[in-house]
């Protein structure tokens, strides 16, 4: 009998011990900590390439992370804590980005990421984020990978990005091309009203993820007489023919970068005369002109011909404010002559732009200045759009402290999950974006921008092609209805 019950215990422990190592070795899910972070200061982390080519991005954008938790700090920041970014330089590479983001990890125990860098690092690094639960606010990325409907695991609830994810703003490129223009009152509504839409796209990644945005979307609304062109080379001259003989009256253009012009110029080419649609990637109206702001001949016969459109997911333009304050940014202005006045010869202010956006060009200016960095120019840094989105991206994360602190919950990892996904938050600049229910599908808004040439205001005869905000921020949702009518 007594060797029986030893046998038995014996048994007993070996099938404990396997359990174990079952639960070491096998496929445990990682689960959100609820350790509360000690210390004076917050670190939260992230790579970017700040020396080389990508430092034109790289380092605006830190800069502008930097700038909100500047503007927090002096706030009192998270009862008496402050937050502060531990930065590595990636140098553009993705393997790099992986040994870096372990390194922020692991030795550093970084609290979260803010500004997850590049859709080379977001790529590279995403699974290592979601194995160990690390919270990441923001990814400078549109990667799909970033886009899920229903975050639910731990590791992908700890994931919010912010920016137009690219299968999202797929879906709104079909819905406002199809959208009226105008209501029954004349009222401008953003759409470009479409009967038969054309659509450009390559083989590169952000292209296929809007394209396959496009048409969920267009079945999800019941949206037909679509023309689609994939182009796998760099001659999109066929496209171009395709869809002028299809009759189509817009054009939406998923690629992005150099490509974009290639296509704009062999629908050019055909003298294709209607209206071209595209992702807030490709907003810059720099692109059709040369080093000294004039317009190339390309750029010409492309704006001579046809009218684009771009979306963009911020709202700064408001030309009926005027900019007008007792701040060193203002008098960086005032001494570059860029204040308007009115017919008595009185200053009236910067105009063009929305208080909110001064707001935020306020913080970066002041703290690029404190930097007394000589290659740093506080004035250029308060309008770049790298170191506005790495505002937003600094911002947001602070915010989520806010709501943790007006809930009387530690500071966990777990806790800024939920406080993240209890409510809407004010994206800076830009419309709310809601995580609630497992959302992460980044900002569902999108403004729209036309390109012109400055001539047809001036008529100088000096060409300069520009862009301005011609309707304001607009949900999908807000379309889908119209449509639906």
């Amino acid at each position: 009998m007594k060797n029986i019950t030893l046998k038995a215990v014996a048994l007993s422990i070996l099938f404990v011990m396997c359990l174990s190592f079952v639960g070491c070795f096998g496929n445990k899910e990682a689960t959100l900590s609820t350790e509360v972070y000690e210390g004076d200061v917050i670190y939260v982390g992230n790579t970017a390439a700040t020396t080389g080519a990508g430092a034109t991005i790289g380092v605006p954008f830190n800069l502008g992370i930097e700038a909100a938790f500047a503007a927090y700090n002096a706030k009192g920041g998270f009862n008496g804590k402050t937050v502060a970014l531990k930065h590595y330089d990636d140098m553009g590479d993705s393997a790099q980005a992986v040994t870096l983001m372990e390194k922020l990890i692991h030795e550093d125990e970084i609290f979260a990421v803010v500004g997850n860098y590049g859709t080379y690092a977001v790529a590279a690094n995403i699974d290592i984020l979601k194995e160990n639960c690390v919270p990441m606010v923001y990814a400078a990325a549109g990667n799909n990978v970033l886009f899920n409907s229903n975050a639910t695991s731990d590791g992908d609830r700890c994931i919010f990005p912010v920016q137009p994810l690219n299968q999202a703003e797929g879906q709104m490129l079909i819905l406002r091309a199809f959208a009226p223009a105008y209501d029954s009152s004349e009222n401008y509504l953003g759409g470009l009203g479409a009967t038969k839409v054309g659509v450009i796209s390559s083989s590169d990644e952000a292209s296929q993820a809007m394209l396959s945005g496009i048409k969920a979307e267009a079945e999800k609304s019941g949206l037909s007489n679509i023309v689609y062109q994939n182009v796998t080379t760099d001659d999109y001259s066929a496209a171009a023919s395709a869809l002028q003989a299809e009759g189509c009256d817009v054009v939406i253009v998923t690629v992005v970068g150099a490509p974009f012009v290639s296509a704009l110029t062999a629908l050019a080419n055909v003298n294709y005369n209607k209206s071209v649609l595209t992702t807030y990637n490709n907003a810059n109206a720099a692109v059709f002109n040369d080093e000294n702001s004039k317009m190339t001949e390309t750029g010409l016969n492309i704006l001579s011909k046809m009218t684009i459109y771009a979306q963009a997911w911020l709202d700064v333009n408001d030309l009926s404010y005027y900019y007008k304050a007792d701040t060193n940014l203002y008098n960086g202005y005032k001494f570059l002559g860029k204040i308007a006045k009115d017919e008595a010869g009185n200053d009236l202010g910067v105009p063009g732009f929305t208080q909110k956006y001064w707001d935020v060009a306020e913080d970066i200016f002041d703290y690029a200045a404190s930097l007394n960095d000589s290659k740093i120019s506080p004035l250029n840094m308060s309008y770049n759009s790298y170191a506005l989105a790495g505002y937003i991206a600094g911002n947001l994360f602070c915010q989520a402290l806010d709501e943790l602190k007006a809930q009387g919950k530690d500071l966990s990892r777990a806790n800024l999950v939920d406080v993240l996904e209890s409510k809407s938050f004010q994206v800076a600049m830009a419309d709310q974006i809601s995580y609630q229910n497992g959302l992460r599908e980044g900002v569902q808004s999108f403004s729209l921008t036309v390109f012109y040439d400055t001539d047809t205001l001036t008529n100088d005869g000096n060409h300069t092609a520009s862009s301005t905000t011609i309707h304001s921020l607009t949900s999908m949702d807000e379309y889908r209805a119209l449509i639906s009518k």
